[in-house]
């Protein structure tokens, strides 16, 4: 990277801070802008005030019901569907280890 772009310089923390603040400094020296910097501001948000409030009064949200359940379904899994439980059914065998039918 260094070849075509050249190397990033490498800054000791203090440094970084030191810049930092100094940055800080430059813009806290500035102090506030003048009011007729602010005037464009001002009057686009009175405008918004008005129109705010001359809409009509937004809709209430009615309170939320509490859930309630009738019906609870559990899900036919295939183990369940051949009715015999689970743990009594013999494990399935490879067609390979099955006797043959002659």
């Amino acid at each position: 990277m260094g070849k075509y772009f050249g190397r990033e310089p490498r800054y000791s923390r203090e440094e970084i801070e030191r810049q930092a603040q100094e940055a800080i400094d430059a813009r806290v020296g500035l102090g506030r802008p003048p009011a007729e910097d602010w005037a464009p501001l001002e009057a686009r948000l009175a405008e918004l005030d008005r129109a705010m409030a001359a809409q009509w009064p937004a809709p209430t949200v009615p309170e939320s019901q509490p859930l309630q359940l009738h019906e609870v379904r559990v899900p036919k899994t295939p183990a369940m569907a051949s009715g015999v439980p689970a743990r009594l059914r013999l494990p399935k065998r490879p067609v390979g280890a099955r006797p043959a039918a002659d």
